[in-house]
């Protein structure tokens, strides 16, 4: 991607921003123009010279769509995201502008909220937590009485995790269960030996991953290929004792299949940390099975996000001043 060393660089941004990020783009170059826009609309007419659009989730769907129908000259959208989905729309997807995301900064916050969850999970941290706000000292006389209540911890070290997407969270977590003593599982669209799995394995081989795996963790982009992935079937695949870890994106998952599976006990359990709605409505089911683990989509969270946007955007936009290529470039094609 070049630009013109005289070409004024249009940057639209959302109005409402973090004290600094205002500053930051400013100092990238004397032929950076800001345009602000209401997150609720209504776009100024500024807006329609936008070369670079910032396409933050405070826009409302249908100001973000607008802006881009009426911006013909933009160049770069970059999404300060992982998964960008949502805003590959059709509209989109029939421009040839390049687009970005924040890929590798959620890595680590991702991975370790993952394993605190399959932590929760195999050490049954819900029923003691559930005993200390009842006032009750969940432990039996014998550990063979507390088996039988299923509150018996469990131990990580010797079982098995499938990794499902091995991208950059699911290998940053194969990490931390290695670390752990499990052994590791992957699945990526395009299979390769990797010396922090112990198997790898292709799409066609997710039945036999999620046969053998203790936890399942859903690590994959949302495209029209893995849109429901882990259904009926797929859940029947897996262990009894098994549990179903999502932390990438809730249409990942058929919620009526799970609730079944959860509700029989098909599966041990279940941690979730996304949904196909959001907020996950009051009174769902997930919120009374005695064997899910809700958290409310906050697996990329951490108190420097903020500024990491701001440095991730700036840099990026530093390159695109200068005509350099640009990072982490999403495939239209691949939807990632």
């Amino acid at each position: 991607m070049t630009e013109s060393s005289h070409d004024q660089i249009v940057v639209t941004l959302p109005e409402r921003l973090r004290p600094g990020f205002l500053d930051g783009v400013h100092a990238v170059s004397p032929r950076v123009e800001i345009v602000l826009v209401p997150n609720e609309g209504p776009i100024p007419s500024e807006a329609e010279r936008t070369t670079v659009f910032y396409r933050s989730w405070a826009f409302q769907r249908r100001v973000a769509e607008e802006l881009i129908e009426r911006a013909r000259n933009l160049r770069w959208m970059h999404v300060p995201s992982a998964g960008i989905e949502i805003a590959l729309t059709p509209q989109v997807l029939q421009r040839n502008f390049v687009i970005t995301r924040m890929a590798g900064v959620y890595d680590t916050p991702v991975a370790e909220l993952t394993l605190t969850l399959m932590l929760s999970a195999a050490k049954r941290m819900p029923a003691y937590l559930t005993a200390q706000r009842e006032g009750r000292w969940l432990r039996a006389a014998t550990w063979d009485e507390v088996q039988q209540e299923q509150v018996l911890p469990q131990l990580l070290h010797g079982q098995t995790v499938g990794i499902v997407g091995f991208g950059g969270s699911g290998a940053r977590l194969s990490e931390m269960a290695r670390a752990m003593g499990m052994r590791v599982l992957g699945l990526r669209r395009n299979p390769r030996p990797d010396p922090r799995t112990d198997a790898m394995y292709g799409p066609s081989g997710l039945h036999e991953l999620l046969s053998e795996s203790d936890f399942v963790v859903l690590t994959l982009p949302l495209t029209p290929d893995t849109e429901r992935i882990i259904d009926a079937n797929a859940l029947g695949r897996m262990k009894p004792t098994a549990w179903l870890v999502n932390v990438a994106r809730g249409l990942l998952v058929d919620d009526d299949a799970l609730i079944a599976a959860l509700e029989s006990g098909r599966i041990g359990g279940a941690c979730l940390d996304v949904f196909s709605k959001e907020p996950l409505p009051e009174g769902h089911a997930y919120y009374r099975l005695p064997n899910v683990i809700v958290t409310p989509h906050i697996a990329g969270a951490f108190p420097e996000l903020n500024e990491v946007d701001r440095e991730y955007f700036v840099r990026e936009l530093r390159r695109f001043v200068e005509g350099k290529p640009l990072d982490s470039v999403v495939e239209r094609a691949k939807g990632y």
